[in-house]
């Protein structure tokens, strides 16, 4: 059996200016770093065999303040990155029209493809262990999507992470 604790980062500037931070490093805010921090002390009593996380700023400073002081393999990938908005990305989700997203943004699709891709890369490298995933609300919707069977259609159904919350799943 395969344990996955999925966390999204902390909160960051970007957020709170309302933007489409996609591939961006985002910044964390003061209340981002404490989320960080907050999650740490909620794993502080979880076995953690290893973490996979995105390989983004954000993602990164948001383990290394909640893991800071545990010693553990650690892989970053460009497979757990935020969706990909193209054109959109640094520009205010309010200035959009949200129903024509730009050619060279990443579909809903794909990212449900990638979650897929990352689920059963999960299931082949981290058999048997307790994975710490860090990543991204939206990629981690997909992530979870795949975990519980739910369809394409319903992947927006699924309940939006707040930053640094974490979610038990068992392979």
């Amino acid at each position: 059996m395969t344990t996955i604790y999925l966390a999204r980062h902390g909160q960051t500037e970007e957020n709170l200016m309302r933007i489409f931070q996609g591939h961006l490093p985002g910044t964390l805010t003061a209340d981002g770093i404490e989320q960080a921090q907050n999650l740490g002390k909620e794993l502080e009593g979880i076995q953690i065999d290893c973490i996979l996380s995105s390989d983004l700023k954000r993602v990164v400073d948001t383990v290394n303040y909640a893991i800071a002081d545990r010693n553990l393999p650690w892989e970053k990938t460009k497979l757990l990155r935020e969706i990909d908005w193209g054109k959109w990305t640094g520009l205010k989700i309010d200035s959009v029209d949200k129903k024509n997203p730009p050619e060279d943004a990443e579909t809903k699709e794909m990212l449900y493809e990638r979650g897929k891709r990352i689920v059963e890369y999960i299931k082949e490298k981290y058999s048997g262990k307790n994975v710490l995933v860090v990543a991204h609300g939206l990629i981690n919707r997909s992530i979870q999507a795949h975990i519980l069977g739910v369809d394409i259609n319903e992947l927006y159904n699924i309940q939006h992470m707040k930053n640094a919350e974490v979610r038990k799943f068992t392979l």
